[in-house]
């Protein structure tokens, strides 16, 4: 990434100065195409390139155990080309055999491109050890660019989410239908016995302090 932004800041530069006075076409050191404009900007040209690198991360980046339950802090980093107005994925709790225990809901919201943001998510009535992980799902409650809840088809706001590892705990994404792999092949993250039962009570939970 580093050595794709050097390369096509100094085509801008050069633009800048004199040496070149329209748009011009190049590439990248990883061999996308882009396109450096006079107003100082770029684009990417193909839409599998904006797509690649156009997403919003998430990772646990912290645990504590309660008298009577679990605490994560989750951190998001945006990074798309535009504001995320609001982002509220389901954080859902897996025991045992792949049974979730509890899902929890919570929003992020109003974060600029490269910005992070930090919530807390808490599991009650069970403890840090006993969840064997933890699924990211839903989402389709959001606004960010062409993105609404109004979107046609579920799952589109999911798409742009990326959960990266933790050593402090394990956290997956569920993978949409139009996703899935081809039958047969199942992914690393996933088996078919996490499936998630369809009447499971879903809670929201306030925000606390780590240091309680």
């Amino acid at each position: 990434m580093a050595a794709r932004l050097f390369s096509i800041a100094t085509l801008v530069f050069f633009i800048f100065t004199g040496v070149a006075n329209a748009d011009i076409e190049a590439l990248t050191t990883d061999g996308k195409r882009v396109l450096l404009k006079e107003d100082m900007t770029w684009r990417y040209l193909d839409k599998a390139a904006v797509e690649e690198d156009e997403y919003v991360s998430l990772t646990v980046v912290g645990k504590k155990a309660l008298p009577n339950g679990c605490k994560l802090g989750i951190r998001l980093e945006n990074h798309l080309t535009v504001d995320i107005k609001t982002l509220v994925p389901q954080f859902s709790a897996y025991i045992g055999k792949n049974i979730r225990f509890q899902t929890v809901f919570k929003e992020f919201s109003r974060i600029r491109p490269t910005l992070t943001q930090y919530r807390e998510i808490i599991f009650t009535k069970i403890q840090c050890q006993e969840i064997q992980y933890i699924k990211v799902h839903g989402g389709d409650r959001c606004n960010m660019g062409e993105l609404n809840r109004f979107t046609p088809g579920k799952g589109m706001c999911l798409k742009k989410v990326r959960v990266l590892p933790s050593d402090i705990f394990r956290m997956i994404k569920e993978i949409p239908v139009e996703e899935s792999p081809p039958e047969g092949e199942t992914p690393e993250d996933e088996t078919p016995a996490a499936r998630e039962p369809e009447s499971e009570a879903e809670i929201e939970f306030k925000i606390e302090d780590f240091n309680e």
